[in-house]
């Protein structure tokens, strides 16, 4: 059950991922890994209680897993509580400092909270990691363009969709600095495509 419940996770088919998960849990409660994919499902159902608590109990039967202790920070930062989810990215950045994904996602929590410098520096970090992580192209894009330099906006953008023809996120925030430049044929292509990808 954990493993088909893990390739409905993948598909997005979250209630019946959760289904099988649930299966999983009763038959093996002491599985860190069937806890904490249970509480990415929860997680992509905005069910952060739940998420969150498995994420803890997860993390008591494999306290080494660095991935929960980033899925939970991710779920504090949905939640809005952006100084336990800095807490968190920052446990696993010294964890395991070269792997960049901790680093980007912290990136993010700074830009979300507005603190475009700190962003910054993570998400250079994590490109200079990673240069070809399209997530940390991609939001340092929004930070560059929260910082009106638009050019640096458009170049990381779009590169961010050359790794990434789906990424929603990047295509909007693409097609703002484009509309402000008058480029409207390009802002619009990039909202449509955006809004295909992602209608809510």
């Amino acid at each position: 059950y954990a493993e088909r419940g893990e390739t409905n996770r993948l598909l997005g088919r979250y209630n019946e991922a959760l289904a099988d998960l649930n299966r999983a849990v009763e038959a093996q409660p002491d599985s860190g890994w069937t806890l904490g994919t249970r509480g990415q499902v929860y997680q992509k159902l905005s069910r952060y209680g739940e998420a969150l608590a498995d994420f803890d109990k997860a993390l008591e039967h494999d306290p080494t897993a660095n991935w929960i202790v980033g899925e939970r920070a991710k779920t504090y930062r949905q939640m809005g509580r952006y100084q336990d989810a800095l807490a968190g990215f920052t446990q696993a950045i010294q964890t395991d400092p070269k792997t960049p994904w901790p680093v980007s996602e912290r990136g993010e929590t700074y830009r979300q909270m507005g603190r475009y410098d700190e962003a910054l520096a993570d998400l250079n970090k994590a490109i200079e990691l990673n240069p070809q992580d399209a997530f940390a192209l991609g939001t340092r894009g929004s930070v560059y363009r929260g910082l009106k330099r638009q050019n640096e906006a458009i170049a990381d953008l779009t590169r961010a969709i050359e790794l990434d023809p789906q990424y929603a996120f990047a295509l909007s925030e693409r097609g703002e600095p484009y509309r402000q430049a008058q480029q409207l044929e390009k802002a619009l292509v990039d909202f449509d495509l955006s809004l295909r990808l992602e209608p809510d």
